[in-house]
């Protein structure tokens, strides 16, 4: 036998043992619950809470976790495979939330998932974790159960219990392309807003590192016309003035960062002391046509933009200096800069905007109080 012959045999050997342990395991479960009423959540979440003394919830979390979701084991592949003799797992999402009234459903099997990993709180983490690998493989199950699924994420994120981050796993390309990470991401949400705003959903995005909701779109539909169409049609509108307000914040964001790295990449210049004021003449008429550029191609108003360069103007500034001489330092900056602010302030309004700027800004940076 050759070594990749060899190498194949155990890789089947060992998943054998693999499937053999998560169907004994389902097994346990399903004998457990034999005698308990289908609708007698107290008397399950009781056996099974007891049982976790004698099987081994940390070995088989996975398998525990697919069976309460889907109802049976995904196979490699992301098919579900339902027990022969017991059929689907009678508390699972796919059955509670397959009536008349999902949400419904969803909640008390919510309510499910929370009691019993009370005790065992390591199942919180691999609960976590389970829902990634269950959403990798949406494009294997029916458009019902992909909505029961959107549904019970939505009721877990609304109470705290699960972060957006598994939400992840739905941004790869053959779960993009065809929408159904976009159907998936906006039954959850309209879950969510439910019983949360706009703010909340934004942090609870952030904090995830979701990224932008426009990842979720296939990939010829991720442009700003599009999003917009999308959430409009859902009825859904807080969705695009979330979309709105976080791009206008990128690009607020990269305008201060282009400016404050035209100034750095200019510091590292080598050059002599005379040609000293042609360079920063140089750097400041660079900086004049990016806040231009930036007005003309997000239609900012000049006094917005010059608050902006002022930020820009002062991330650039070294700080690495002792700090009795940080005033000095800033001093410095800004009158090698002044030329940027007084091109963008040609009117009353920019001129006020930028005192009061600067006011605000002396105030809140702790190195120069």
């Amino acid at each position: 036998m050759n070594l990749k012959v060899r190498f194949c045999y155990i890789l089947v050997c060992k998943y054998c043992i693999y499937l053999t342990g998560n169907n004994s395991f389902r097994d346990s479960i399903f004998q457990l619950i034999e005698n308990v009423d289908p609708t007698d959540d107290s008397k399950f979440t009781s056996v099974l809470d007891t049982a976790g003394n004698t099987l081994d919830y940390r070995r088989y979390g996975d398998s525990f976790f697919e069976l309460f979701v889907t109802g049976g084991l995904i196979a490699p592949g992301g098919i579900i495979n339902y027990d022969e003799e017991y059929g689907k797992f009678p508390f699972s999402l796919f059955v509670l939330a397959s009536g008349d009234d999902p949400l419904a459903g969803a909640k008390r099997w919510g309510g499910l998932i929370v009691k019993l990993t009370r005790r065992y709180k390591y199942l919180e983490r691999m609960f976590a974790e389970s829902t990634e690998h269950i959403l990798k493989h949406i494009h294997r199950y029916t458009e019902d159960e992909n909505k029961m699924l959107a549904i019970g994420v939505g009721v877990l994120v609304t109470d705290a219990f699960l972060t957006l981050e598994p939400l992840k796993a739905l941004q790869e390309d053959h779960l993009t392309k065809d929408g159904l990470a976009l159907r998936f991401l906006t039954d959850m949400l309209r879950v969510f807003l439910m019983n949360n705003d706009i703010n909340q959903l934004h942090k609870s995005l952030v904090r995830a590192k979701v990224g932008r909701l426009t990842e979720f779109f296939p990939p010829n539909k991720r442009d700003e016309d599009c999003f917009a169409r999308h959430f409009e049609a859902e009825d859904m509108p807080v969705l695009i003035e979330l979309h709105t307000a976080t791009l206008t914040l990128a690009r607020r964001n990269e305008f201060v960062d282009e400016v404050s790295s035209i100034l750095r990449d200019a510091k590292e210049e080598d050059i002599d002391d005379d040609e000293e004021a042609e360079q920063i003449q140089a750097t400041n008429l660079k900086v004049a046509r990016a806040a231009k550029a930036a007005m003309r191609a997000n239609k900012w108003e000049q006094h917005d933009t010059v608050s902006l360069a002022w930020d820009g103007i002062m991330n650039a500034v070294n700080w690495s200096y002792k700090s009795e001489q940080f005033e000095a330092q800033a001093l410095v900056q800004i009158k090698r800069h002044s030329p940027v602010l007084e091109m963008l302030t040609t009117e009353p309004k920019s001129e006020i905007s930028l005192l009061k700027h600067v006011q605000l800004y002396a105030y809140n940076e702790p190195r120069l109080t």
